[in-house]
């Protein structure tokens, strides 16, 4: 199909056939009142609005259907390049689909980030854990005493005189 197709928006009215179906982007159902655009490829219907929304294209998953919508397909307006802080307001009240700003991070972002983070902890549990089995296995198994024993736990108290200790060592 032509990227320069026009398409006449249909209304819908009280006797309608299309009164109550559903739209193909937003799955809200038409009402009276509503302007809908029906795809020139497979027959799917959006609101005007969602098609517009939508860059002139159908929504349905490998449709080709596209157009611009025009009331009159003889006498053909450009529509005016909406720019500016105030284009986003104006295009929204085009349709009834709401978007995220671009600049928001996806799901897809977001499970990434997530993965990264979980393969962080992982490797991370993953050394403690090599440097535990490999610690057991040199001193309890093979008699290597490459450490001092460690007696009982650590107290504040003892982690400050170690620090203490190490602060008098930098100091020399």
């Amino acid at each position: 199909m032509s990227p320069r197709s026009y398409i006449r928006p249909v209304p819908v009215n009280g006797s309608s056939p299309f009164l109550g179906d559903d739209c193909a982007l937003c799955k809200e159902s038409f009402v009276e009142n509503d302007r809908l655009v029906i795809c020139p490829q497979d027959g799917s219907r959006h609101h005007q609005g969602c098609w517009e929304a939508n860059g002139n294209r159908c929504t349905a998953y490998g449709c080709d259907g596209q157009g611009q919508v025009v009331e009159n397909p003889q006498r053909v307006e450009t529509r005016p390049n909406v720019q500016g802080p105030f284009a986003r307001k104006q295009m929204d009240r085009l349709s009834k689909v709401r978007t995220m700003p671009s600049s928001s991070m996806g799901c897809a972002q977001s499970c990434l980030v997530i993965s990264i983070a979980l393969a962080i902890v992982l490797i991370a549990a993953g050394c403690f854990g090599l440097w535990a089995v490999a610690d057991y296995i040199l001193i309890e198994m093979l008699g290597w005493q490459y450490r001092a024993p460690f007696t009982g736990s650590i107290t504040p108290s003892a982690l400050i005189a170690s620090l203490r200790s190490l602060e008098y060592f930098y100091l020399l």
